[in-house]
């Protein structure tokens, strides 16, 4: 392995960690200032890293996607980000492109979803603000599984194994799904 390789494989494994704690947040409920009162901690219902049959495909991708995902013009910074999170899975050079092409519309477009969406939790509660709220999770929804789709189709077959294989063995690993009452 050359020094370049070697750094761009040391970044990809920081970057990966880094990925991996943003997505392992403890989700806690505030603090209460009374330390005889413990803190009330969301159950774990499902982790990923004991049973990853049990985290849903569209939910991995849809963490990988974000994870990943650059804009059509990225800094140099976030190229090397995105390149350093592709490293692992070992695409061809046509695959990656594709794959950063397909990544690149998603963040586009999940950018407008999340522009729109901050706006309508921004705005007074109502009935309308409501459906339009659950009208944009389902149109981000839609949009992994549309860049799946994409994706699956420009990739090589030896492509789309390794990216489905990645996110199924590597990405699944790192997703916990907290739960509770609501």
């Amino acid at each position: 392995m050359c020094r370049s390789q070697l750094l761009l494989f040391i970044a990809a494994v920081t970057m990966v960690c880094r990925v991996v704690c943003a997505q392992h947040t403890d989700v806690k409920s505030p603090q209460v200032k009374s330390s005889s009162v413990a803190p009330m901690q969301l159950p774990i219902l499902v982790d990923g890293s004991k049973t990853p049959d049990q985290i849903p495909d569209s939910l991995a991708y849809q963490h990988f996607f974000m994870a990943v995902s650059a804009h059509p013009s990225p800094s140099a910074q976030e190229q090397a980000r995105q390149a350093a999170q592709l490293l692992p899975i070992q695409l061809c050079a046509a695959d990656q492109q594709a794959l950063v092409s397909a990544l690149a519309n998603f963040r586009t477009q999940l950018d407008q979803i999340e522009s729109a969406l901050s706006q309508a939790t921004s705005a007074p509660a109502s009935a309308s603000r409501s459906s339009q709220i659950a009208s944009l999770w389902a149109q981000s929804a839609a949009l992994v599984s549309t860049t799946r789709a994409t994706v699956q189709q420009y990739l090589t077959s030896d492509g789309a194994a390794l990216l489905d294989q990645h996110v199924k063995t590597r990405v699944k690993a790192h997703i916990v799904i907290y739960g509770g009452p609501m």
